[in-house]
Order: C-alpha cells, then sequence, then structure tokens
C-alpha cells in the first residue's frame, strides 16, 4: 500500500538511491536524503495533511494514514500545524508520544540530536510496517515489496520463510510477526522500533486483553457502548469534513455496516454513498438497498455473478498486501473500488469485524483457551506447522484474543490495505477505546452476540426492522427458531453437497463449481505457475495436494503463495 520507507546505513550515496513503488493507482512521491539515512514517501493524494514528511533541525517526522483526533491534539497543544503538534508531544512525552494517536497510522520520528529513531504502528497494526535488520543497516517500509527491492539494491540476501508459506496455505494469513521473507519481519499491533547507539529494539506500547472485566448491569454497558460508539464514528466523519469531502461508507445485511451507517446519520451526516457488492438478488444487495433508500443516502451496487472477477484481480491483489493475505479474500472489494472515482470521497467507513469485537470469536460464554486451527481457513496442512502454531498460542489467554491478532489484525485488515491504495478506511468497531471496552464485557454477555444485540434493540431499534443476512430473519425474531432455521439450511446444503448462489454473497464453491471460465483460469493459472516451488520440492508436493484435493478457497491460497513468490523473488515481475 502506498506509505513510506526507510534506510538507515553508512557508506552510501543516497543522491541516487532510488526505487520503484508500484500501486494500483496514481501516488505523490518526495524524498529526503542525509549522509546516513534516506526516506521515501508515496501518498495517494488524500488526507495529506495528516500524512506529515517534514522536519527542521531537530527532528524528522513521516506519519502515515489518518490521526483523527489530530485537530484536537493539535488545539490541546496550542500548535499552529500537526508537524509543530508531533514535536510538541514528544518533547513533552518521548517515546509514549503517539499512544495519544488515533486511528489508522503508522510513521516515524527521528531526533537529529539524540540520533535516535522511533518507528511505530497503530494499536491493531492496520497500518503495517515491515522492517529488516543487521549490523550494518536497518530498513523499513510500509510495503513488504519495498524492503525486498530496497535489500536487492544494497546487495543483501533474503530467503522464502518456508513457515509463511505454510501459514498462508493454511490460516490464509500469517501468524505474529512473520512475512513470506525469513529476514523481514513485520511490526506488531501496539509495537514500535526504537533505535538507539545502533541497535535496534522492539518494545510494546499497547496490549488488548480481557484479563479486567466490567462488573456492571447490562443496561449501563449498554450506555458506554452507545456513547464510545458515538465518539468514534464521529471521529471518522469529521475527518472527512476537515478536508471538504463527501462519505462513502460500505452498506451489507450485515448488522455492523448498518449500525456503522444509520449512527452516522442520526449524528446529522449526509452526503453518504453506500456501497453494497454480492451476487445479484442476494440477500446482502436487498437489504442493503433498502436501508440506503430509507436513510436517503445514495446506493451504488455492484454484482459479483459468476465470480468473473478472481480472473483479473490475482496481481493487483498481491500489490495491495504483499501476498500476505489470501488473494480471495478482498478480491471483490478490489474489484469495485477499481471502478471509482475517488476524488470527491473521503474515507471509506466500513463496520469491519464488528460482529468480532462483541462476540463471535466467542465459541462458549466463558473464556476458553485458543485452538491450533482456530481461524483457519484450512486445516489440510496444519501438521506442517503444528509445533509452531502450539508455541504462539501460549502466548494467549483465550481464543477471543488469539483471533483478533490473528484473524482480524493479520487476516480481515486486508479490507483496509485494499482500500489504501486509493484512500484510507475506517471501521468505528476497531477504534482502541471501543475494542478495549469491548473486551472488558464478561464473556457470558457477549457470547452469541447477546449484548451487541441488546444494544441495538435498545439504542437503535430502526436497524432491527430489517432482515439479518447471517440468519434471513429480523433481530426481534424467536431466537430458537431462528437457531434452527439456520441449523437446518446448513444441514440441507452439507446434506446435498451442493454450493448454492443464494447462501454466501461470496458463494465461491458455486462460482467455480458452474462457471467453467473460471475452473479453466484457475486450472490454468496453476499449471502455468507452480514452477516457481521448483527449489522447494516438499513445499511444491504440498501445495499440489492442496491445490487438487482442496476447496476453491484452498485453491486460491495456493494461488495467492504462487503470486506472491514471484513478486518478490522475481526482479522482471509485471
Amino acid at each position: 500500500m502506498p506509505g513510506f520507507a526507510c534506510v538507515i546505513a553508512g557508506n552510501i550515496d543516497f543522491s541516487s538511491f532510488e526505487i520503484k513503488h508500484e500501486s494500483l493507482a496514481p501516488v505523490t512521491r518526495a524524498k529526503k536524503v542525509s549522509t546516513n539515512y534516506c526516506v521515501y514517501r508515496f501518498a495517494t493524494g488524500k488526507f495529506l495533511k495528516d500524512m506529515l514528511f517534514a522536519d527542521d533541525e531537530e527532528i524528522l517526522v513521516i506519519t502515515e494514514g489518518v490521526i483523527l483526533n489530530f485537530r484536537e491534539l493539535q488545539a490541546s497543544n496550542g500548535c499552529v500545524d500537526y508537524f509543530q503538534t508531533v514535536k510538541k508531544m514528544y518533547q513533552a512525552d518521548g517515546v509514549d508520544f503517539f499512544k495519544s494517536f488515533r486511528g489508522e497510522f503508522s510513521g516515524l520520528l527521528y531526533d537529529k540530536q539524540k540520533e535516535k529513531w522511533l518507528i511505530f504502528t497503530n494499536h491493531t497494526g492496520s497500518k503495517p510496517v515491515f522492517y529488516y535488520k543487521n549490523r550494518d543497516v536497518f530498513v523499513c517500509a510500509s510495503e513488504l515489496q519495498l524492503v525486498t527491492q530496497i535489500l536487492r539494491k544494497l546487495g543483501c540476501r533474503y530467503s522464502l520463510d518456508s513457515i509463511g508459506c505454510y501459514f498462508l496455505l493454511t490460516f490464509g494469513f500469517m501468524l505474529e510477526d512473520y512475512t513470506l521473507i525469513e529476514e523481514v519481519k513485520r511490526l506488531k499491533p501496539g509495537n514500535y522500533i526504537k533505535i538507539e547507539d545502533k541497535k535496534a529494539q522492539v518494545d510494546v506500547y499497547n496490549v488488548f486483553n480481557n484479563d479486567v472485566l466490567v462488573d456492571s448491569p447490562r443496561g449501563e454497558i449498554i450506555e458506554n457502548l452507545e456513547t464510545l460508539f458515538k465518539k468514534s464514528v464521529a471521529m471518522e466523519y469529521e475527518k472527512d469534513l476537515e478536508y471538504g469531502y463527501k462519505h462513502i461508507a460500505t452498506l451489507s445485511g450485515g448488522l455492523d455496516s448498518r449500525m456503522s451507517v444509520m449512527t452516522a446519520r442520526e449524528l446529522g451526516y449526509d452526503n453518504i454513498l453506500n456501497i453494497t457488492f454480492s451476487q445479484s438478488n442476494y440477500w446482502d444487495e436487498r437489504i442493503a438497498k433498502e436501508i440506503a433508500l430509507d436513510l436517503g443516502n445514495e446506493f451504488l451496487f455492484y454484482a459479483l455473478d459468476n465470480g468473473n472477477f478472481l480472473k483479473n484481480t490475482i496481481r493487483d491483489s498481491v500489490i495491495a498486501n504483499g501476498g500476505l493475505v489470501l488473494y480471495s479474500g478482498s478480491a471483490h472489494g478490489l474489484s469495485i473500488f477499481k471502478k471509482i472515482n475517488f476524488g470527491p470521497f473521503g474515507m471509506v467507513h466500513t463496520g469491519q469485524i464488528g460482529d468480532a469485537v462483541l462476540g463471535s470469536f466467542l465459541s462458549k460464554p466463558r473464556r476458553e483457551k485458543p485452538q491450533p486451527s482456530s481461524g483457519a481457513y484450512s486445516s489440510y496442512l496444519l501438521g506442517k506447522i503444528s509445533c509452531v502454531v502450539n508455541n504462539i498460542l501460549q502466548n494467549y489467554e483465550s481464543e477471543e484474543i488469539f483471533k483478533f491478532y490473528s484473524r482480524a489484525f493479520n487476516g480481515a485488515i486486508n479490507g483496509n490495505w485494499i482500500v489504501n491504495q486509493f484512500t484510507e478506511s475506517c471501521s468505528a468497531f476497531l477504534d482502541v477505546d471501543f475494542l478495549r471496552y469491548a473486551l472488558s464485557i464478561p464473556p457470558s454477555l457477549k457470547c452469541k452476540e447477546q449484548i451487541y444485540h441488546e444494544w441495538i434493540l435498545t439504542k437503535r431499534p430502526a436497524a432491527a426492522k430489517y432482515v439479518w443476512e447471517r440468519t434471513k430473519s429480523k433481530l426481534t425474531a424467536n431466537k430458537l427458531f431462528v437457531e434452527a432455521k439456520v441449523f437446518l439450511r446448513r444441514a440441507r446444503f452439507k446434506l446435498l453437497g451442493k454450493s448454492s448462489a443464494s447462501y454466501s454473497m461470496n458463494p465461491f464453491q458455486y462460482w467455480y463449481d458452474t462457471n467453467e471460465q473460471l475452473r479453466l483460469f484457475v486450472n490454468n493459472y496453476f499449471q502455468q505457475n507452480i514452477y516457481v516451488l521448483d527449489e522447494y520440492p516438499e513445499l511444491k508436493s504440498d501445495s499440489t495436494r492442496l491445490f487438487y484435493e482442496g476447496s476453491f478457497i484452498e485453491k486460491t491460497q495456493v494461488m495467492s503463495l504462487l503470486e506472491a513468490i514471484k513478486f518478490h523473488f522475481h526482479e522482471n515481475y509485471s
């Protein structure tokens, strides 16, 4: 995604050190050079005031993304602009200065007098930072491909990480700080790097957990959720208005997007374009159209019929996410975003993982230990990395927190990376203050999203009058009846062994089974590209078995790996 890159090293002529940036939309470039470092900025042209690329005789500051409370921080610090705001905060708080930022951000600060670097990502890691370090060189960037490109220019060797490959073939995304490159790590959510005296150290400034649970009445919990959510939604929409942009927001048949959009309307925000993408006439289209019409919002629908968009998105998906997430995960969004003129619009507002924040990551109404397959798309090759996964699980006390740090922060966040090729993206549910509070709610209240549904029925009953896509019923329907209906529907599809266009917004297997052109593309792609694994016979054998014996999603996991290897290891990739 667009962002920044930094090289810190001696004995290099940075004046002629140039790197190529590949993106899906035009970017503006900037560069700053000193005797021992070079920094680059690649920006989409949206929200540029938030994206600092400035220095004076004391500090250098780069910020990427949107800092939703920047104006508030500027006012409270009595500064004339955002650069002076960051400088004053750093002088007052030192390495903790960015802890009070809210939004989608990453960045770096260089203290020229102390020769100290701080490189940081936000609380959820949605603005990634990848880094490489040895005794003589430190490289970091918003994109994995920029790091590997710089390493090639510096003559630094790097290699394929087999563990990262198997993460992609099982979970469909990376775990922890792994990437597909053994020598390159991703900065984990809530972490930062401090470089001082030529030593780089990773530290933690934020950890999400549910060690302390609130002991409050349901009514008080709902009031707190409402207050925090409104504040989060308002910060997002005010950032659009700060730049004079109109609003654009995803809307589906789920609960999360309608909560975000309806809250925005209640707070007085208009000029909203709602975008929906699904199989034609599926519940998502029908429900979203009805909600948008009732709210008086503009409505744009993009049909995903036949899945043909999957034939044209694998390369662009890997450019956007570095091949760290299976390409089919956000190919539908990528297809529509490439067709939108984002000129008059601000960030894409979503309801991303609202259900997870309020309970769907819980399997039982109590804290449970995470299981090795928690959140994985495929368990076919899980045995290949069972020891690594089991060691990772030791770091997590509950399945809920593990799923946040894996499936949410490393997987679902792929949606942001896709959007960030064109503009910024935010979900009010992922605001750090809202998320922290949600994680403090006892699991007995969150399991099956009980408190979420109560919140909707209490504070936003209009949202409950529409059918919920997941259950094909309204929230007010009898729960036992709804659960029985959902069970019978799933049992029928399983018993018949058939896929159906009416089963989901993305009926991948149905598209593959019924669209000969898609099947031909998928199989031809594999046959023409499996050669990239010739140097890794075990990985090639496992990938081949997974492709031929797996589901359509598992096939796309293999395809994602093949494309990613070409992207990072074939210098003339095109």
